[in-house]
């Protein structure tokens, strides 16, 4: 996040990519010419400002914070990593994600104010690295330049740059684009198959049309976090048919107060919070603040723990976050 701790149309608006013209898929599958991996080079992408241009794949790469983790093992990519820097937190999101990363070997880090990694230039280059993925306020991009390594950010770690309504597209062109990187772009239709049949089967019940609002929280602390409509809560809400209560901000994550939640008084609230957090630690950390009890979410009992992980940045484990919130609506109800 650009914060690493602390983004109603009916679903077919929302899935904006599966409507007229080319997708980033089908201009991928395009671009690949059919030949599999060893197509596409030199290869070229964006990362915020800066474009970053690859002569052939990388081969040894280094994961700050679990970024973009959850895309390079769909795409049969997690091979490529050598090294990572700290634990993703992808315990309480996706568990077997998580267990495979765990075999991968850490370099020293260490923790920032908002829960993301901060890695030096010598740790990363003592293993290296011919790619690192991240974001710029977990390594020095000047410094890996001027050593011929490359920082890969995605969109929504950029501070640079200004978000759009996020939407499905998000997740596609971050596959897209990692996809490119490493020569797999006949990989990308299949795997957007895979998201398009996991957000088509999703059945909107009784709570759709109502108002919702994402919270990230930490335990025992009276300050909380809102997201906005950049964030891939927007998407991720659209899916399940509810109305994002903040929607009206373009901010993907920003300071919220209990006096404007409380005029909002949302349906739904959705608590988040770093790995290793559960949701009685949530909902006790809400319940502490003042004002809470008045909200109609609360009082209708429907407050529930997605954790975060599984909504930002736009990646595969954004599409498990709108399933496992059809699940936990259901059972809410």
């Amino acid at each position: 996040m650009k914060r690493l701790a602390p983004a109603v149309a009916a679903l077919a608006a929302a899935m904006v990519f599966s409507g007229c013209g080319s997708s980033a898929a089908d201009k991928a599958a395009s671009s690949a010419g059919g030949s599999g991996s060893a197509a596409g080079f030199p290869a070229q992408v964006t990362s915020c400002t800066e474009s970053l241009t690859f002569d052939k794949a990388p081969e040894r790469v280094v994961v700050i914070g679990g970024t973009s983790a959850s895309i390079l093992d769909s795409l049969g990519l997690l091979d490529h990593v050598v090294a990572r820097a700290g634990d993703p937190g992808f315990a309480d999101a996706d568990p077997d994600l998580q267990s495979r990363i765990d075999r991968i070997p850490e370099i020293e880090s260490s923790g920032n104010s908002t829960g993301g990694r901060v890695v030096s230039t010598e740790a990363i280059l003592s293993v290296h690295p011919d790619l690192v993925i991240g974001y710029d306020s977990g390594a020095d991009r000047n410094a890996l330049r001027d050593a011929g390594i490359p920082l890969y950010a995605p969109d929504a770690f950029c501070d640079e740059l200004t978000l759009d309504r996020a939407s499905w597209d998000d997740v596609e062109q971050e596959i897209t684009k990692t996809a490119t990187i490493f020569g797999v772009t006949d990989k990308v239709p299949a795997l957007m198959d895979d998201i398009h049949s996991q957000i088509d089967g999703l059945q909107q019940g009784p709570a759709a049309g109502q108002s919702a609002a994402a919270l990230y929280l930490t335990p025992g602390s009276g300050v909380f976090y809102a997201y906005g409509n950049s964030s891939m809560i927007q998407p991720i809400f659209e899916a399940n048919g509810l109305r994002n209560s903040y929607e009206d901000s373009r901010e993907r994550v920003f300071d919220a107060s209990m006096e404007d939640l409380l005029t909002r008084n949302p349906q739904w609230l959705i608590l988040m919070g770093d790995s290793g957090t559960t949701a009685e630690q949530l909902t006790e950390t809400l319940n502490g603040i003042s004002g809470s009890a008045d909200l109609q979410a609360v009082k209708n009992g429907h407050v529930l723990y997605l954790p975060f992980r599984l909504t930002d940045p736009p990646n595969t484990l954004s599409v498990q976050g709108a399933v496992r919130l059809s699940q936990l609506i259901g059972e809410a109800r």
